[in-house]
């Protein structure tokens, strides 16, 4: 019997080790299970909390991407101005190109005239002038001549009246001529011609020279056989209304 009972202890004894082993297992899970739970607690409330962040950034964002969105519009909208802006700015500098050729076109079309005229006057000696100053009656195409050199440089005038000469009708210059003889003696006379200011040719000063130009002896020509002298004058006059014909559809174009 005490035999009996001392196996019994020691299965007792066994049995009661194994159960503490699996009681500490128990409440070790247990334990793990509460700690968990705690953690969940926790994570719950940083959920909430960070559910709640996101919120508010989600809300910001919108209102950024509203900005952006109504910023990209704007941005779109000048842009779109900009571009018909330099639309506009490429025609118009094109069109000025255009313009720009053309007039360049219409001037060199009145060069030759003009370098004929500078050189007509680069041939007039001074003696041509003294001999021509000399002349108490001279020719009466160079008398015209003059009128017309007159007339550019606006120079005053005496009215003159129209005559028959040779089969046609032209101005008599004779009261104009000692305004002329006046005007040559001046030193500087061919280098003011040389210098003289083009631009401020106008139109009514060429309605007063085309009564000149008409009559058909106001050519080179005719204007050798009077003086040497007046064929440079005759051809100078004649180109500088011819530089004012073209300068007038060409001012138009450049401005």
């Amino acid at each position: 019997y005490l035999s009996f009972i001392a196996g019994y202890k020691d299965l007792y004894a066994k049995k009661l080790s194994d159960v503490k082993v699996l009681a500490d297992k128990i409440n070790s899970g247990l334990s793990k299970l509460f700690d968990a739970k705690q953690d969940v607690k926790t994570m719950q409330v940083e959920l909430g909390v960070k559910n709640a962040e996101l919120a508010e950034a989600q809300k910001v964002s919108a209102e950024l991407l509203k900005e952006i969105s109504a910023s990209t519009a704007v941005a779109e909208k000048e842009k779109n101005k900009v571009n018909v802006i330099v639309e506009a700015v490429t025609a118009k500098a094109d069109a000025i190109a255009i313009q720009k050729a053309e007039a360049e076109a219409d001037l060199a079309k009145a060069q030759p005239a003009l370098d004929a005229a500078l050189a007509a006057l680069d041939s007039i000696k001074p003696k041509d002038i003294q001999n021509l100053k000399a002349m108490k009656n001279p020719p009466d195409l160079v008398k015209r001549v003059f009128d017309c050199v007159l007339i550019l440089r606006q120079f005053p005038m005496e009215k003159v009246t129209w005559q028959e000469f040779k089969g046609f009708m032209c101005f008599n210059s004779t009261a104009n001529y000692p305004t002329s003889v006046k005007m040559m003696s001046d030193t500087q006379f061919l280098q003011k011609l040389m210098q003289f200011p083009k631009e401020r040719i106008n139109d009514e000063t060429c309605e007063l020279l085309q009564p000149y130009f008409s009559v058909p002896d106001f050519n080179p020509e005719d204007a050798s056989k009077a003086s040497n002298a007046a064929v440079g004058l005759c051809n100078w006059a004649q180109a500088m209304v011819t530089y004012h014909e073209v300068a007038k559809v060409v001012d138009p174009k450049i401005m």
